[in-house]
């Protein structure tokens, strides 16, 4: 081939591509970016910027949406594309808060929403402003292109998620239930995906989740100077000792029902090399192998963990306070009611200690993987990976998906976006990033998954 006809090709071709783009991809792409941008940090909160700004997108293009809540500085934007149908409704759930983040220590601003070296970073990229964006684009498609749904699309985006959405998600729906009037199905944060060289392996669509229990331990006694220290080591030495008691409470390995019924569906499934680790997850356990080939994250769905999480004491090094703090952060199995590992805390606390309860969940029924909606989101995401698996997954950590499964509202965790373990690893961590190229190949499935779903063809 000639010179002048390879250039002529690579013309035609990039000409092609330019003609193939989504214009919606960018407006996603500039959305997530200005969203990234608004400081959401909870503490404090201030989410009512978020949701204000995911609000006049939606009003821009037509769609009724407005912010809802009782505080002023944390509240939630809700939006409803209406069907006319009494077809159980779709509610794309996202949280607008993030967890605090260090400038100091991170490659990019935290809140710059900074597109560097083919990644966008920011506090909340893949946890989980991603995620809301894209459920806002989808609904966003539909409006545009008028489509005639068979069910309504419901949007809501709530405060307080990362503290456990008891002022959040829970107030909401207990306070407004016209909200999620006719809702029989919830998108949410809290599934995950496998890759290798940037190609999914599988999809984990988390259908349920361990039970949190959030303390506060405190201790107190006389304060004074570091010279002369009290017997008893004053209130910092008598936390320490209480937090160590705590975090050694025996927690037994065992197999939870949940935990064994998506272990046995993924091992159906997977054909790599960590198919062989879902098969750990059967009676009798093998202990020494599980501890020999199981990482840390897929061994805490088979015991209950104590993570010793935030701690205060004292302003000054020569100075003994007078009181002193510990946050501890347990994860139960998702059939374990919270009182009896409370008492055990207790117990192992002692009496030179108090022990409150910031956040206590409880037992709630898991989301049957045997839904219209798992088969449409299973359907596009091996769509979208030729060669994937989808498997129901039970979740490590806490979403507000409990609260719609405590009424009985079926409840399925996706991450619609590929992810990298050394991406992964951001999550609640320093330099939060998502591949550009991940975020728009994301948006697009969520597109599918919302479309295939919920338009009538």
């Amino acid at each position: 081939m000639t010179l002048l006809a390879l250039l002529l090709l690579s013309v035609g071709c990039r000409e092609a591509a330019g003609a193939a783009q989504d214009p919606l991809d960018k407006e996603a792409e500039d959305a997530f970016v200005a969203y990234l941008q608004i400081d959401t940090s909870n503490p404090p909160g201030n989410e009512t910027s978020g949701a204000t700004f995911l609000r006049d997108l939606f009003l821009k293009d037509g769609i009724a949406a407005k912010l809802v809540g009782d505080d002023p500085k944390r509240q939630a934007v809700y939006a409803r594309l209406v069907s006319g149908s009494k077809e159980p409704a779709l509610l794309l759930l996202s949280h607008i808060d993030v967890v605090p983040a260090d400038a100091s220590v991170w490659t990019q601003p935290p809140f710059s929403g900074a597109r560097q070296g083919g990644y966008i970073w920011g506090r909340g990229a893949l946890d989980m402003k991603c995620l809301g964006v894209a459920e806002l684009i989808s609904m966003i498609e539909l409006k545009r292109r008028n489509a005639t749904l068979k069910r309504d699309i419901v949007f809501l985006a709530t405060p307080d998620e990362e503290l456990g959405g008891t002022h959040g998600t829970a107030k909401l729906i207990a306070q407004h239930p016209e909200l999620i009037e006719n809702v029989g199905f919830v998108l949410n944060e809290g599934g995950s995906n496998e890759t290798a060289v940037d190609k999914v392996l599988f999809w984990g669509v988390e259908v349920q989740q361990k039970i949190p229990l959030w303390l506060r331990v405190t201790a107190e006694g006389n304060g004074g100077h570091g010279a002369i220290p009290p017997d008893d080591g004053g209130a910092t030495a008598k936390l320490v000792r209480a937090l160590d008691a705590i975090r050694t409470i025996e927690t037994p390995y065992r197999l939870e029902p949940s935990v064994a019924r998506a272990a046995a569906a993924a091992a159906a499934v997977r054909k790599d090399a960590r198919a062989a680790r879902m098969k750990l997850y059967r009676e009798p356990l093998d202990l020494e192998q599980i501890m020999r080939e199981l990482p840390v994250g897929y061994r805490s769905l088979l015991h209950d963990t104590i993570a010793i999480t935030h701690v205060s004491a004292g302003t000054s090094v020569n100075m003994i306070p007078s009181k002193a703090t510990g946050d501890v952060d347990i994860r139960l199995l998702p059939d374990t009611k919270t009182d009896a590992m409370l008492t055990r805390v207790r117990e192992a606390a002692g009496k030179n200690v108090t022990v409150d309860v910031l956040l206590a969940g409880e037992p709630v029924p898991e989301s049957s993987a045997k839904t219209k909606l798992f088969d449409v989101v299973a359907h596009a995401m091996r769509e979208h990976a030729p060669g994937s698996v989808v498997a129901p997954t039970v979740g490590p950590g806490t979403t507000d998906s409990r609260y719609f499964r405590a009424r009985g509202i079926t409840a399925y965790g996706i991450m619609p976006f590929k992810v990298n373990y050394y991406d992964a690893d951001s999550v609640h961590g320093v330099d939060e990033r998502i591949r550009m190229r991940f975020f728009g190949e994301g948006v697009r499935l969520m597109r599918t998954i919302v479309r295939d779903f919920c338009e009538r063809k």
